[in-house]
C-alpha cells in the first residue's frame, strides 16, 4: 500500500482532497479504489498518542481525521468493514456511540456495514442506547434502525432495543423520556 505523507491526514484541504479521491475512485468503479481505501485506513491505524486505545478509535475522536475514515467507511467493501470493525471497534462501541465526533464514523459504519456486523453492534450497543441519547446524538439510534430495516431479520431486535430506552432503571431514578415546552 503506498504511504500517506502525515500532512495529508491533517489539514482540512487535503483531508477534502482525499476525500474528493475516495468518491471519484468508488464512482468509477476503479479496482485502485479499495487499495486507496485500505491504505488510508492503515496510515490511520499507525500512531497514536493513547498508548491505551486503538490509534483508529483516536483517529475516529479527531474531527479532520475521522472524516477521512468516514469516507473510507462509505466506499469500503463489506470484508474491510467487518475488519475494520472487528479489528479496532468491537468492544468500544458505548464510547463511540457517546463521543461527539466518533459517533458520526460509527453512524457511517451502520450506513453500510453488513448484516453481520450490524449484529454485532445491534449486541453491544442496544442494551446501552440511552447513552448516546442522554448526549444528543440520536443519529445513532437513527442509523441502527436504518441499518435493521436493510436486514430485517435484525428488525425485531432492533426495535426491541429501542422500546427499552427509557425504561431501564437508572440510580438517578426514573428520567421522562420527552419534555413538555
Amino acid at each position: 500500500y503506498p504511504e500517506f505523507p502525515p500532512a495529508l491526514l491533517s489539514p482540512a484541504c487535503a483531508s477534502l482532497c482525499l476525500q474528493g479521491a475516495l468518491r471519484a475512485l468508488h464512482r468509477s468503479q476503479s479496482p485502485s479504489c479499495a487499495r486507496f481505501c485500505r491504505a488510508l485506513i492503515g496510515c490511520l491505524s499507525q500512531d497514536s498518542p493513547a498508548h491505551d486505545q486503538s490509534p483508529l478509535l483516536t483517529s475516529l475522536q479527531d474531527p479532520d481525521r475521522s472524516r477521512l475514515l468516514e469516507a473510507a467507511m462509505t466506499v469500503l467493501d463489506p470484508p474491510g468493514l467487518r475488519e475494520l470493525f472487528r479489528g479496532h471497534l468491537r468492544g468500544h462501541l458505548r464510547g463511540v456511540a457517546s463521543h461527539r465526533v466518533a459517533n458520526h464514523g460509527l453512524q457511517r459504519l451502520l450506513d453500510h456495514a453488513p448484516e453481520d456486523v450490524v449484529s454485532e453492534v445491534l449486541s453491544e450497543l442496544g442494551p446501552a442506547l440511552e447513552e448516546p441519547l442522554a448526549r444528543g446524538h440520536p443519529g445513532v439510534i437513527l442509523a441502527l434502525l436504518g441499518a435493521a430495516q436493510r436486514h430485517p431479520r435484525l428488525q425485531g431486535e432492533a426495535l426491541r432495543c429501542l422500546f427499552q430506552v427509557g425504561h431501564a432503571p437508572s440510580a438517578a431514578g426514573p428520567r421522562p423520556l420527552c419534555v413538555k415546552p
